[in-house]
């Protein structure tokens, strides 16, 4: 039997590869004979993390027909353009071939990065070809047209399973899209089983980095990428950061570390630019750091968990914070933030006051005031994760169950 993992633009980004870790080890604790590949756009890179999980990176050909009607007609007979028609045909039988298409990646499925028809392809051409399909732990929508809803819904009905990683998902697939709720089941994201490195291995990183363990810690996880997505200033998302990790510093005493979680070519989604930009508006304060090495997402969790505290504009570094049981404040722009945080904090007032919009982060007072008050109550929230993660954890794990009984009939 052949798995291929689909929705993955590539492990540099960490989130990427928290979610796709986990679902490798947990698809080989159930099925040791299976076989695992994964389609990406970096495979060189992907294969230093893959290899020792014994999954094999395929390069991605598929996407430049995504979105070209007549190509994708035309593509499986082309022949002119040996190179393209070479690649496109090989990702196509590797699809043919697979016993179950897994489409990962978090929150692809949504209007957020203008990708939809990307991810949707492949499913596409695997349920033509009779191939069992799987949309495995989702973020789904709000789609912003009723096209977009439509041509998602067209491929979803074909499925096996849609497992949604948040309660507002849920609601919106089966209530606002109609999907027949039988598809759909509510489970969580599997970066919640995502393993750390052993408790002396990440002090050791973090004395290498200058950290000093008996003193408070705060991780903070800025996106380069975030004002595109949400239309906002870059320069006063500078600003405000300065003035928030200004706060830590001062009046929290805290050591802070910054976790460059996303780390892609593309300058525009590159974290470590604005990391150092960070550090330079601070004038490399001494009790600022950037964990800079080309670190691991299980890496980056265990130094994540040992903090006391994280403020993460990425979903998967908060995720991290969640999972490890540390108060977690996320900086949101989509559903993703809100239905993970309701599902795991329940009362809405507790959720709502870490919860923080991009554009409320961006007005400095209000920042520090949604800071000063995660940290007032960091111990509150340590303890209530600590009770509701056993179920997190489990529902996180159910998706492989589910997937495990397709694969058996």
């Amino acid at each position: 039997m052949k798995a291929i993992i689909t929705g993955i633009t590539g492990l540099r980004n960490r989130g990427v590869e928290a979610l796709v870790v986990p679902t490798i080890e947990q698809l080989q604790q159930r099925q040791p004979d299976l076989a695992i590949s994964v389609l990406t756009d970096s495979p060189d890179y992907d294969e230093l993390r893959l290899q020792s999980l014994g999954a094999t990176p395929i390069k991605d050909y598929l996407r430049r027909f995504s979105n070209k009607q007549w190509l994708k007609k035309l593509a499986p007979v082309l022949k002119f353009y040996q190179p393209l028609s070479l690649g496109y045909q090989s990702n196509l039988q590797e699809i043919r071939n697979a016993s179950i298409v897994i489409a990962s990646g978090g929150d692809v499925f949504s209007s957020d990065y203008s990708a939809l028809d990307r991810h949707l392809y492949p499913l596409e051409l695997a349920l033509d070809a009779g191939v069992a399909v799987v949309f495995l732990a989702q973020s789904i929508g709000p789609f912003k047209t009723q096209k977009e809803a439509d041509k998602w819904l067209e491929v979803a009905r074909r499925c096996q399973l849609v497992s949604v990683r948040e309660e507002l998902s849920y609601k919106y697939v089966t209530k606002d899209l109609g999907l027949d709720a039988a598809l759909v089941k509510h489970t969580a994201d599997p970066a919640f089983l995502l393993q750390p490195p052993s408790s002396e291995v990440v002090a050791t990183m973090l004395s290498n980095y200058g950290i000093e363990l008996d003193k408070p810690k705060i991780a903070i996880a800025p996106s380069q990428a975030i004002c595109r997505y949400a239309a906002q200033d870059y320069e006063k998302h500078i600003l405000v950061w300065t003035e928030v990790v200004k706060l830590m510093v001062n009046e929290f005493h805290a050591q802070v570390l910054i976790i460059p979680h996303v780390q892609e070519t593309n300058a525009n989604n590159d974290d470590r630019i604005f990391a150092t930009q960070l550090l330079q508006a601070l004038e490399y304060n001494a009790q600022v750091h950037l964990a800079g090495a080309d670190h691991s997402a299980a890496e980056f969790k265990g130094l994540i968990a040992a903090c006391d505290m994280i403020v993460a504009e990425r979903m998967h570094p908060a995720i991290a914070g969640l999972s490890s049981g540390i108060c977690t404040m996320p900086v949101g722009y989509s559903v993703k933030a809100e239905g993970i945080m309701a599902d795991l904090l329940g009362s809405t007032t507790l959720h709502h006051e870490l919860l923080i919009s991009i554009q409320k982060f961006l007005n400095v007072d209000l920042a520090c005031e949604a800071v000063t008050n995660a940290w007032k109550q960091r111990h509150e929230v340590a303890h209530h994760l600590q009770q509701v993660l056993p179920s997190a954890k489990q529902a996180a794990a159910a998706n492989f169950d589910m997937i495990s009984n397709i694969l058996k009939s």
